[in-house]
């Protein structure tokens, strides 16, 4: 027999038909304050092996004390509270505000504060660092909070919280805890002093507009884990943190990075996920997608998993260096799921709570990992916004992009904008507006399609990803996109290049081009390159070299936000795996000596990096201006003519002309007006102007009109 608490007055009972056949004639619950109290039968249903009954009690229940719930033949079986965590009933009586939940140091004390208000007791396990433990108990207090406070000096000390509800008794880390050591046996308590005394100044540069970022994603381990790297550590914090490291000449590692004149770096799961034994990081591989604490950071990239100050100093010297190169950091977040709901401690604690289910009471499960987390439940929201602030106070973080965005509700998202702008009135928010089948209401779900209710939120634009490249799935990878060839996607191309946010006769897909995150690939797709092997098969190397070359100034030049993964400049293969999160280190890392062989292409991607920072055209922060200033046109041989009528004084320019030619066959315009080369098919400027312009096959021209002076 099982019992559960479903809603305020009402139980679900579960017998057994092995038990009297499943008949049971009355039941009635006992308190453990010694109250006593009958249930009324309201409802019987009769399955193949068990027997359900729905019992009325009465609506006042105590939380905070064991009930048990007893029948006619004599059986009982504690209470289970369930759903009744989802009503509003229980969120009016304890939902909480406070700010001081999890473990806060002082040098003359901590204090512990953990919110579980289905729990009848909960006990501090405190482990010192010679592994002595000591118990305490915790009071329980408003909205369900328990709390304790230990006088003396834990800086160094670990805990565990012991969680007595539904008659058991379950071990849990602190889902505030801002550490843990190896694998996340157990919380740690942090001195945050220590990290707030690293410096960090952040980035002076201004971004007047979220058209002023170049995103550029990377994982932590791979930018260091090939030995090429010349870092003397590989895969860990301290090894991007580290400068001077070259191949052949060529800058690697941090100094990579800054080499290439990026504006925003984008890190793939940084917070703690259980896929990798901590203490033997070389004996697996992971991005991080599955995540196991979120205060917490991946002990795997730090030096010492075992120290719970390795991962968070060096994590925050990491970000301090690379700041004083003049890149912005944002976090890949991935708030969706959790690897593991049994051994998650949101279910440990509350369960039931945390965890998304649908109308008929089965789990959720629109990430395709086996659960959803519900973004609506209060104290889920509230958790994502002080993980938000902790990460924007005490790391200096600059963004966020979110995994699986469209699992997460439209309320949610807007709060942690709005949270965010008030801590950095720059700060990029994005993520991936993908339609996901989670249990809540379309018009909730923080998805592309609801867009305009979210003004301030970018999404990744599969449009241009599709129209540019071709589309990107596995049974999809012989597609060609305007880019790789297929011409007759030229009037789409037009739509893209404005970030979709021009209407009639384009497809408008956003209400301003800052919310379109431009990007040709990602960490979980094949690589542009790899995808050409397949598309563009037919193409020697050298017409693929160009198209690459294409399909970076495409992006560079379009309106909204670009976004590259790292290698695509220099053609990064993971031979032909299109979903690599596991498959290693030879697969995923920087390829230092292809970055040699194809640093032409490097070349060209900093060149054109430049180019849009120092053109304003490129960087309409309204989709106002874009109907104001753009306009296309198609030529022979589907040519794609962008027009950028933006006058920019600082360059003396009336507008800017961009000549997309993805043939394989050269083209020769006269123009009406001379215009000047400011960026030729190697990135180059030309001296003069012309009204004879010749576009090389596979090729993009980038032209500007000079203004014209009084009196001329």
């Amino acid at each position: 027999m099982e019992a559960f608490l479903d809603d305020f007055g009402y139980v679900q009972v579960i017998v057994s038909k092995n038990y009297y056949n499943g008949s049971v004639s009355g039941f009635y619950l006992t308190a453990d304050d010694g109250t006593y109290s009958d249930c009324v039968i309201r409802g019987v249903e009769e399955h193949e092996r068990e027997v359900r009954y729905d019992l009325t009690i009465p609506a006042v229940f105590h939380f905070g004390q064991l009930y048990t719930l007893h029948e006619s033949h004599g059986s009982e079986v504690p209470l289970k509270i369930r759903h009744i965590v989802r009503k509003p009933e229980f969120d009016r009586q304890f939902t909480y505000h406070g700010d001081d939940l999890g473990a806060i140091y002082t040098k003359d004390y901590t204090t512990f504060a953990l919110w579980a208000p289905t729990a009848t007791h909960v006990y501090l396990r405190l482990i010192d660092y010679q592994k002595r433990t000591v118990m305490y108990p915790m009071n329980r207090g408003e909205k369900g909070v328990f709390r304790t406070r230990v006088n003396g000096n834990l800086r160094h000390y670990l805990y565990v919280y012991l969680v007595e509800r539904d008659g058991i008794l379950i071990e849990t880390i602190d889902p505030y805890a801002l550490s843990s050591d190896a694998n996340g046996k157990h919380s740690a308590v942090i001195d945050t002093s220590e990290i707030e005394a690293i410096p960090d100044e952040g980035v002076s540069s201004i971004m007047n507009s979220a058209a002023d970022a170049i995103i550029y994603e990377c994982s932590v381990r791979d930018m260091t884990s090939s030995k090429d790297t010349g870092t003397a550590t590989h895969g860990k914090f301290v090894s991007l943190s580290e400068g001077g490291t070259s191949w052949k000449g060529k800058p690697t590692g941090l100094d990579y990075l800054s080499d290439l004149g990026i504006t925003h770096i984008q890190l793939q799961p940084v917070m703690d996920f259980m896929s990798i034994d901590e203490n033997h990081a070389d004996r697996g591989y992971n991005w991080g997608y599955d995540p196991q604490q979120f205060f917490a950071m991946e002990g795997s990239y730090s030096t010492h998993p075992n120290n719970p100050y390795s991962r968070v100093l060096e994590f925050k010297k990491m970000v301090a260096a690379l700041h004083a190169r003049g890149m912005r950091v944002t976090l890949d977040v991935v708030f969706n799921h959790m690897y593991d709901v049994a051994k998650s401690c949101f279910d440990k604690i509350v369960p039931y709570y945390y965890f998304r289910y649908t109308d008929s009471g089965w789990m959720s499960n629109g990430s395709y990992c086996g659960n959803d987390l519900d973004s609506t439940r209060p104290m889920m929201r509230k958790l994502y916004l002080d993980v938000i602030r902790t990460y924007m106070k005490l790391y200096n973080i600059d963004g966020f992009r979110f995994d699986l965005m469209g699992i997460l509700d439209v309320d949610t998202m807007n709060e942690i904008y709005r949270l965010a702008r008030t801590i950095k009135p720059d700060v990029l928010i994005y993520g991936e507006g993908w339609d996901m089948p989670t249990a809540i209401s379309e018009n909730a779900k923080a998805r592309i399609y609801n867009q305009h209710r979210m003004p301030g939120i970018g999404h990744f634009n599969d449009t241009f990803r599709d129209v540019a490249k071709g589309r990107t799935s596995d049974d999809s990878k012989y597609d060609k996109g305007y880019l790789t060839g297929n011409l007759g996607m030229a009037f789409d191309m037009c739509s893209v290049l404005t970030g979709n946010s021009l209407g009639d006769p384009y497809f408008r897909r956003f209400d301003s081009p800052v919310q379109s995150i431009n990007g040709l690939e990602t960490h979980d797709n094949a690589t542009a390159w790899d995808k050409m092997h397949a598309c563009c098969a037919e193409e020697p190397r050298d017409v693929r070299l160009l198209r690459q070359k294409l399909m970076i100034a495409a992006t560079l030049v379009a309106q909204g936000i670009p976004f590259f993964h790292a290698g695509m400049e220099f053609c990064g293969t993971k031979q032909d795996n299109s979903n690599s999160y596991n498959a290693g280190d030879m697969i995923n890392q920087m390829n230092w000596e292809r970055m040699i062989l194809n640093y032409d292409i490097v070349e060209y991607f900093k060149k054109m990096v430049e180019l849009r920072k120092h053109w304003k055209a490129f960087r309409l922060s309204t989709a106002e201006q874009v109907e104001k200033h753009v306009r296309f046109s198609i030529a022979e041989g589907s040519v794609v003519l962008y027009d950028i009528n933006y006058t920019d004084v600082g360059n003396q320019s009336a507008g800017v002309r961009v000549i997309l030619n993805p043939s394989r066959d050269e083209r020769h315009f006269h123009f009406e007006h001379e215009w000047q080369i400011i960026a030729d098919q190697n990135g180059n400027p030309q001296k003069g102007s012309q009204a004879e312009i010749y576009v090389p096959p596979c090729s993009c021209i980038i032209l500007s009109r000079s203004i014209v002076k009084m009196g001329e």
